[in-house]
């Protein structure tokens, strides 16, 4: 919501840490809102990330399993994520723009 806001206002360059310093303490984001990965409910959660976004390939239970084990190879998968879900919120934005709802 906020970046919503800010880009009404003429702002369309963003430089943040926040989608991978986030993603690398195991919250993810998708379009339903944010997830917190380590929590036990998704030990067996086989489906997508964010099934209303084409992300990477692997289901919540591998990315709670990789966080719980410390996997490094969590680390990269999450960060990937969540900067995925942030380039097609700013595609998104982009088309609201072209099409002057913003």
């Amino acid at each position: 919501e906020s970046i919503e806001s800010t880009v009404s206002f003429g702002c369309d360059t963003f430089d943040s840490a926040y989608p991978t310093r986030v993603a690398r303490h195991g919250t993810l984001f998708t379009t339903d809102g944010l997830i917190h990965i380590k929590l036990s409910r998704f030990k067996e959660d086989y489906g997508s990330i964010d099934p209303k976004l084409e992300t990477i390939p692997y289901s919540r239970s591998y990315l709670h399993h990789l966080l719980r084990a410390k996997e490094p190879l969590f680390l990269t998968l999450a960060s990937l994520h969540n900067m995925i879900y942030m380039n097609k919120m700013m595609a998104d934005i982009r088309e609201r723009i072209l099409r002057d709802e913003i």
